[in-house]
């Protein structure tokens, strides 16, 4: 069932220059004829601003007040709008009121300009603005309302894909099977998308497309790069040049051997001899070391744990010695405490109770026997016992005393052994030195044994000897060691040919790795390119599936909602589109009107809601289309100064007068 919302009144005063107006259709259609200037918009403003605080173009910010010929804002006057509303038959009258707001500063009776308020009245009755608000959601919503009000609104004043999302609500969703469905080969789409949306997809795509597009022109740069610089190694023969290092290091290892053949035969016996020299001179060496160690040795160890004997004792002296001046201060330190008990027990002891006071300390008067013998009694308790706590301190120091005496005591004669021990020892601890010393400087020095001198003088003789037949082998070493380095440098140069010939092989390996990578590149642009067409293909389909469906819900509205692109693509656009003519180029106003009117019937349909529609500029339009709903045509008349309103084309003439 439609809800119908018809305008059977709409009152304004002081509202945009119009001074007083009031509109009455009875809930019939009406032209309102007028000149330019005279208000005619004004009414579609002062109905909206009414319902929704914004003009007929959808702006919130817009002058109410009536201005002066200074275009200054005419002060003092409230500012208007009335109407009222047959909701499927019923009377609802809604009101709105701008005022000044005028109040008194302290301290003066002058009333100075202070901001504007507005009131809302539902049926004669004042109500907050939320009310009111809710009131106007509950006949209908602003989206919708704007819509249904204005044939250009849709297509002039929305973006386009605000009037997709509105086509798309009307034209019902069409879903990947419906798409699908229209062609077989669009069925792989699900397995390229694999959980992922269209949008999402594309981007994926189109991002591969620009990576592999930037790295397929890399190729032919880097395969020419390479090309540039693999050097002409046609003239060599790469199995010759090898062949060729083999024989020069087999002549190699042939003269190096001849070489170590010359040097181990120079002084063989000689250097034979020469180690067993050697070996000999090394026993008598060990020989001699024995005999000392045997004679030194045990006169070392006995020096050396005297020694350590020694340090011993010398180190528990210094303990001693640092405990006796532990205890001695100790001792100091109790002779003071007994010293200042002593005087203390002397100080108490001569105390007398006649040093304290025997008379009341307010009026004077002395104090009873009584309170003055309990009052000595106390005192003498509690000397006593100050004497007997000083006692006790005195005794437990003098016990403290006598303990740290006696440990003083056994200190001392533990100090004066340790004194005659540490004397014993270090007499004794010389003595051994003095052994120890003569044991060493018994022994004769080795290079008083014959035997010994011999060998060495023996041994230099040999070695003088291997030197010189050295001299006469080394001219023949010499000369057959420049054959070998000849024939390495040979090799080396060899050696560079085959890494010439390796390295020009290896740059073209590389340019084929390069040209399969080119290859294999070039498929992956392909797949993307072939992916990319399946998901444009299913776009393509689906907005043509959704054109058709779109426009079968208009009579003469058509709609074109994507576009073809220079490389194939698509783009999507909500374009209307009359008799093949584009809204936005061309379409006469007329053409306009009655397409905008078109949308508003298949509008109310889908909504199932009708409301005034406001047509401006309708002297454009020579027949209107038929429409399920109101419709107030404003049209330009330049005779008609004041405004004057027809319904069913036989009633009165009403004035509206404008202030000018």
């Amino acid at each position: 069932m439609t809800k119908n919302i018809r305008l059977a009144e709409l009152h304004l005063s002081n509202f945009k220059g119009v001074k007083s107006f009031t509109l009455e259709t009875g809930g019939e259609s009406a032209k309102v004829y007028g000149d330019n200037a005279t208000g005619k918009t004004t009414l579609f403003d002062a109905f909206t601003w009414l319902l929704f605080d914004k003009d007929s173009q959808n702006k919130k910010d817009f002058e109410i007040k009536t201005l002066s010929k200074d275009n200054k804002a005419v002060s003092g006057i409230d500012h208007e709008v009335s109407a009222v509303l047959l909701i499927d038959g019923k009377s609802v009258e809604l009101k709105k009121v701008y005022a000044e707001k005028w109040t008194k500063k302290r301290g003066s009776a002058k009333q100075v300009f202070s901001g504007h308020t507005t009131n809302y009245h539902v049926n004669g009755v004042p109500v907050k603005k939320k009310e009111f608000s809710e009131k106007v959601n509950e006949i209908i919503s602003e989206d919708i309302f704007k819509l249904i009000t204005s044939p250009s609104y849709f297509n002039e004043q929305m973006k386009w894909q605000e009037r997709l999302d509105v086509l798309m609500e009307i034209g019902g969703a069409v879903t990947d099977e419906d798409v699908i469905s229209k062609s077989n080969s669009l069925s792989k789409l699900q397995s390229i998308l694999d959980g992922k949306s269209l949008d999402e997809q594309k981007r994926i795509l189109t991002e591969k497309r620009k990576k592999i597009t930037k790295l397929l022109e890399q190729f032919p740069v880097r395969i020419d790069e390479i090309n540039r610089s693999i050097e002409d190694v046609t003239a060599l023969d790469q199995e010759q040049l090898k062949e060729d290092l083999r024989a020069l290091q087999a002549s190699i290892d042939d003269l190096e051997k001849e070489a170590r053949s010359i040097r181990a035969d120079a002084g063989a016996e000689r250097k034979k001899r020469m180690l067993q020299l050697e070996g000999d001179l090394q026993k008598i060496m060990n020989e001699y070391d024995s005999k000392r160690f045997q004679v030194v040795n045990e006169k070392k160890e006995a020096y050396y744990l005297a020694k350590n004997s020694l340090t011993q004792t010398q180190n528990d002296l210094i303990n001693l010695i640092t405990k006796k001046e532990h205890l001695t201060s100790f001792l100091s330190q109790i002779d003071k405490e007994r010293v200042e008990l002593r005087e203390e027990w002397s100080k108490k002891n001569e105390e007398t109770f006649e040093d304290h006071q025997t008379e009341c300390p307010t009026c004077g008067q002395a104090l009873p026997e009584s309170e003055i013998n309990a009052a000595i009694e106390k005192f003498n308790l509690q000397k006593s016992e100050s004497l007997e706590r000083i006692v006790d301190k005195g005794k437990q120091l003098g016990i403290e005393y006598d303990k740290k005496q006696n440990e003083l005591y056994e200190v001392d004669e533990q100090i004066q052994k340790l004194n005659l021990e540490e004397k014993f020892k270090a007499s004794n601890l010389e003595k051994l030195k003095e052994n120890m010393e003569q044991a060493e400087a018994s022994i004769a020095p080795l290079s008083n044994n014959p035997i010994y001198l011999a060998k060495i003088e023996e041994i230099e003789k040999i070695n003088n000897e291997i030197q010189s037949d050295e001299l006469e082998t080394s001219g023949t070493v010499q000369a057959i060691n420049e054959q070998i380095k000849e024939k390495q440098q040979e090799m080396t140069l060899i050696r560079n040919d085959l890494s010439r010939i390796d390295q020009a092989q290896k740059a073209l390996n590389r340019i084929e790795e390069l040209k399969e990578e080119e290859r294999k590149m070039a498929d992956d642009y392909n797949e993307v390119e072939q992916q990319s067409f399946l998901i444009e293909e299913f776009i393509r389909t689906k907005m043509n599936l959704m054109e058709e469906r779109i426009n079968n819900t208009f009579k003469f509205a058509r709609f074109k909602l994507f576009e073809e692109q220079v490389n194939g693509g698509l783009t999507e656009t909500c374009e209307t589109l009359y008799e093949g003519v584009p809204y936005s180029k061309g379409l006469n106003n007329a053409a306009r009107i009655n397409v905008g009117l078109d949308i508003i019937n298949t509008l109310n349909k889908h909504y199932g809601i009708s409301a005034p529609i406001f047509v401006d500029n309708s002297e454009a339009v020579t027949n209107l289309i038929n429409v399920n709903a109101q419709v107030i045509s404003l049209i330009v008349s330049k005779p008609d100064k004041q405004l004057r309103v027809e319904i069913d084309d036989n009633l009165p003439t009403v004035d509206c007068e404008v202030i000018a």
